[in-house]
């Protein structure tokens, strides 16, 4: 393990290097400017419940969707699958695996993906479809790797195969994030930071019929390349902490409070604060809520978690999050159309 001054100076330089790599993402408002939206939807069902403040609470395989840094908190091999509800008939399903090796070291495997039923094409002429009909789909292969530096420090990146397909045009590329978590020697008080979705821009092949001068015949419309746009990159900061053991209150070992805040920075938005709280009973069940403030329609969550032993050191788990989504919300009446997640898992 390092010395305390070389451990200092790890920290410090991994929180200025995070820093200038989110300085492009502190300008101002660009909404609509960013490609790949499917990187920006919140996927650990866990951290969903607790208004998305993971960067510095997250100590399990969720850890590859909020600070790839905090994978080295994994004490045990751990899988899980979670199925997001989407409006407009759109599928959105993730998969990840964490696995230990040794005291220093996890790695991690993890994959989205995004589809959607087929819809009529629609034309000037054809407003009512023409016969034909198309899909999108959006897929993400990657793994990740966090090591500890210090029995305190921890440094963890994941790295991104992105593959997005609209009818015929498609794009294929790479992102990457990059996280830290530090313990303080506050008692249980946590520092997170990651930096997420860094790559290209993402550009499809192939041409589209440019509508943007209205002309109402398909005849006289012109083929254009379609533009670049950057990757929703977004910056995360955050605490957590548990707190019977921050305010030293006398409590059963086996029951927990914790207590998240992050602030938040897409490179096309502006900033955002999220608020969690987590009460574990009997590492059995846990109770979750949080906030969200600075969003444009999403506003609170609340959820629930099972932890259920199977076999000698075999659990299974499972989690479900709602996560009110506003106008989009009060807009869908259907289950499948609402703002579920749920995530089924096993640890051994």
């Amino acid at each position: 393990m390092m010395n305390p001054i070389l451990r200092r100076r790890v920290w410090l330089s991994t929180v200025v290097f995070l820093l200038v790599l989110s300085l492009p993402a502190m300008g101002l408002e660009k909404v609509g400017t960013t490609s790949m939206q499917v990187l920006k939807i919140a996927m650990g069902v866990r951290g969903i419940g607790m208004g998305n403040a993971m960067s510095g609470a997250v100590n399990d395989a969720e850890a590859v969707w909020w600070n790839p840094g905090a994978l080295t908190e994994v004490e045990n091999d751990q899988a899980q699958f979670g199925q997001i509800n989407m409006p407009a008939d759109i599928h959105l399903n993730s998969l990840t695996w964490a696995h230990r090796v040794g005291d220093y070291q996890t790695f991690a495997l993890q994959a989205i993906n995004l589809f959607t039923n087929d819809m009529p094409v629609r034309t000037w002429n054809h407003p009512e479809g023409t016969g034909e009909n198309f899909n999108a789909s959006d897929l993400a292969i990657g793994a990740g790797y966090a090591r500890k530096l210090t029995d305190r420090f921890s440094l963890g990146g994941n790295v991104r195969f992105l593959h997005s397909a609209l009818e015929d045009a498609t794009y294929d590329g790479v992102a990457v994030d990059l996280g830290t978590l530090y313990k303080t020697s506050l008692r249980s008080l946590r520092l997170g930071m990651a930096i997420q979705n860094l790559g290209p821009d993402v550009k499809y092949s192939g041409t589209y019929l440019d509508y943007r001068n209205q002309v109402q015949n398909d005849s006289l419309l012109i083929q254009k390349d379609y533009e670049g746009a950057s990757l929703p990159t977004m910056f995360r900061l955050g605490i957590a902490f548990n707190l019977f053991e921050m305010l030293n209150w006398a409590h059963n070992p086996n029951d927990d409070a914790n207590i998240a805040v992050e602030m938040n920075h897409p490179n096309d938005n502006r900033e955002r604060l999220n608020l969690g709280g987590e009460y574990g009973w009997k590492q059995r069940l846990f109770l979750r809520a949080g906030g969200k403030f600075g969003y444009d329609e999403e506003s609170f969550s609340l959820g629930f978690g099972l932890n259920v032993p199977l076999a000698d050191r075999v659990k299974f788990k499972f989690n479900y999050a709602y996560s009110h989504w506003g106008k989009l919300t009060d807009a869908v009446d259907t289950f499948m159309g609402q703002p579920h997640r749920f995530a089924v898992g096993f640890e051994w």
